[in-house]
């Protein structure tokens, strides 16, 4: 039997496709969307020693498989972590430049640092930690030769987050460790990978560097972090923003970036 356009069982049929269409769809776009995992967004100050104001604001957005970094208010330095490219671009809003770091010359960063290691530096670049959690309180302290850790921490909605935290906070504590004054990534990452183990993200963290000398001095940083589980229409804006820097400012290397020695670019 031939059914014609106007008979009740083809329009059933149609209407059997158009369901089976919008199922498609609706599965399609579940599937996308766990590919690309839940947005978040953390906000961070940053107080060096007893300041009551921050001296470094952050906003750090997670969209899919790339993190955006914007740092200061108006946006001084933009990094963008691709995490399928294994590669940070670096934005310098100000000087209207850009460099690439990529996750290999990290890495070789990294054991250089380890290789060259001498004195008191050996603690801070094989820091040995013991971890202390407390579950009713959240509270996570890890401690060493050199530092201490003391750190509050929030219980994300995934456990996708805090492995997608994990990975940009580790590349993170590596990118910094190649600038001149700061710590080496291995202390952080030991932090990084107790709070993953019990599925937690930092709400804050003090951090206490100590002297090797008997009355040597101490270093104290705090952080604060404020998260929350989707972007906002701003945040997309900044997004699209970054995007369009990425695609107009000059290429440098990073030892130009920087303004100083240190060179990635002989690590190639």
């Amino acid at each position: 039997m031939v059914l014609n356009s106007t008979s009740p069982d083809a329009k059933e049929n149609t209407m059997i496709r158009h369901r089976i269409g919008l199922i498609a769809l609706c599965c399609l776009a579940t599937l996308a969307s766990k590919a690309w995992g839940e947005d978040f967004r953390i906000e961070t100050d940053v107080f060096f020693n007893s300041a009551d104001e921050p001296s470094i604001s952050t906003l750090t957005l997670f969209r899919g498989t790339t993190v955006y970094d914007f740092m200061g208010d108006k946006n001084e330095e933009i990094a963008i972590f691709d995490i399928n490219r294994g590669r940070f671009v670096l934005l310098d809003c100000q000087r209207k430049i850009k460099t690439t770091v990529t996750t290999d010359q990290l890495l070789r960063f990294s054991a250089a640092l380890k290789a060259e290691a001498r004195g008191e530096t050996i603690a801070l670049v094989n820091p040995e930690l013991t971890e202390s959690f407390d579950k009713q309180t959240g509270t996570l302290e890890m401690v060493g030769k050199r530092l201490l850790y003391k750190v509050k921490t929030i219980r994300p909605p995934s456990a996708e987050i805090v492995q997608r935290y994990r990975k940009f906070a580790d590349w993170y504590a590596r990118l910094n460790a190649t600038r001149v004054g700061n710590l080496p990534p291995f202390a952080r990452m030991q932090l990084n990978a107790s709070l993953a183990k019990h599925g937690i993200l930092p709400r804050s963290v003090e951090r206490t560097i100590s002297s090797l000398a008997p009355l040597g001095s101490k270093h104290h940083v705090r952080t604060s972090h404020l998260v929350n589980w989707q972007l906002t229409n701003t945040d997309r804006k900044r997004i699209s923003r970054a995007g369009d820097y990425m695609a107009s400012y000059r290429e440098v290397s990073p030892a130009s970036y920087w303004k100083q020695p240190i060179s990635l670019d002989a690590t190639n």
